[in-house]
């Protein structure tokens, strides 16, 4: 109840009877109107901490010239709770606002003419709307990622950041906080960010590839990244300074299974996509996921679901950093497990060398 209800206009009070008390949650507040969110985001902050903190704040600098140009996600993965924090409706800023942000900050004398990022909680849901919002909200049965009423045109954010480019001052505009592939149109936007908007790393996340753990985390399955993916590299023919697509994945997912880790490795193997951008699965308040977990049940339809817990999650992470030889006793752990001893050994194909200690991996994978 408390998942479906979780939207300003339809949604409605939820209770939760307790021993000792009625836990209560309110509908969410009414998204910001573009007018609000601008007045929000033109408030004049310093770019610059705190004068209490005596000594530099490193994890400023990344963002310190970064633009917020909207709010709101409707991408709906399980592990995920920023519906419960900015919701499904994306609240967009007005293009207008955006560029005086970003010419009072080329103004600024510690402007060196990046922008470190142009984005959201998904850079390229800026500007997309469904009719439906205004009055009705967002449908309880249905993701609005897979709706063919949802307006998907990229024009407008292309808009914008070619005005972005244009300011005496600006240099560069990166996207930074990446991109979700399974919404970008055919035509030419991927051409332009990759062109205009990405320094040398494109970000996306697949997570998985794995098609039962990927329905589990509500992503779309591998074949819509692989065709991404051809189109990224395409794009890549003939120029001078390559780009390289960073891919993060999870492990120990509910769901996720060391057979279907193994399937993930070796398609990194296969690709030469292997990556430190991992993150072990931790359950945090709030999502599908996380109940999941500690029930062992989808919310949804009540069936069982497989939760990998203890020594398995280590085995899990270990098996996408395959090349670590410190992972090399979890790796091998892993793969007699799975009945994949196959990959034990010196051949090209394999992940780890058969002896313990042995580091050389000449020949295998990519």
């Amino acid at each position: 109840a408390h998942y479906h209800e979780q939207d300003p206009l339809r949604g409605r009070r939820v209770a939760q009877p307790h021993p000792k008390t009625v836990i209560i949650q309110n509908p969410p507040a009414m998204p910001l109107t573009t007018t609000e969110l601008d007045r929000v985001y033109e408030l004049p902050y310093a770019r610059a901490a705190h004068p209490s903190y005596t000594e530099p704040v490193p994890a400023l600098e990344p963002v310190r010239f970064s633009v917020v140009s909207h709010r709101g996600c409707f991408g709906s993965c399980s592990f995920c709770a920023l519906t419960h924090h900015q919701g499904r409706i994306i609240q967009s800023r007005s293009p207008d606002s955006i560029v005086r942000e970003v010419e009072r900050m080329a103004a600024m004398p510690e402007f060196a003419g990046v922008v470190q990022d142009v984005g959201g909680p998904t850079a390229n849901m800026y500007g997309i709307h469904c009719d439906r919002w205004d009055d009705a909200g967002t449908c309880p049965d249905r993701r609005c990622i897979d709706c063919p009423a949802l307006d998907r045109n990229h024009d407008e954010h292309l808009r914008l950041l070619k005005r972005l480019r244009d300011i005496p001052g600006v240099k560069h505009v990166f996207i930074a906080s990446g991109i979700r592939y399974d919404l970008i149109p055919p035509g030419e936007y991927l051409d332009r960010i990759c062109k205009d908007h990405v320094s040398g790393h494109l970000k996306v996340a697949p997570e998985h590839v794995s098609e039962g753990v990927c329905a589990c985390m509500g992503k779309p399955p591998q074949e819509v990244f692989d065709a991404f993916r051809e189109r990224f590299e395409t794009l890549q023919e003939g120029r001078e300074k390559r780009q390289y697509l960073i891919p993060y994945f999870i492990s120990g997912h509910p769901g996720c299974r060391i057979a279907d880790m193994v399937e993930l490795a070796e398609y990194v193997r296969d690709t030469g996509l292997y990556t430190e951008q991992v993150q072990d699965f931790t359950p945090t308040p709030m999502s599908i996921s996380t109940a999941i977990y500690h029930t062992g049940l989808d919310p949804f339809t009540l069936e069982e679901v497989y939760v990998p817990k203890g020594r398995e999650k280590r085995i899990q992470r270990a098996l996408i950093h395959y090349r670590d030889p410190e992972n090399y006793g979890l790796v091998r752990e892993g793969l007699r497990a799975a009945g994949r001893e196959d990959l034990v050994g010196n051949a090209w194909k394999c992940l780890v060398p058969a002896r313990r200690g042995r580091s050389s991996r000449a020949g295998r994978g990519r």
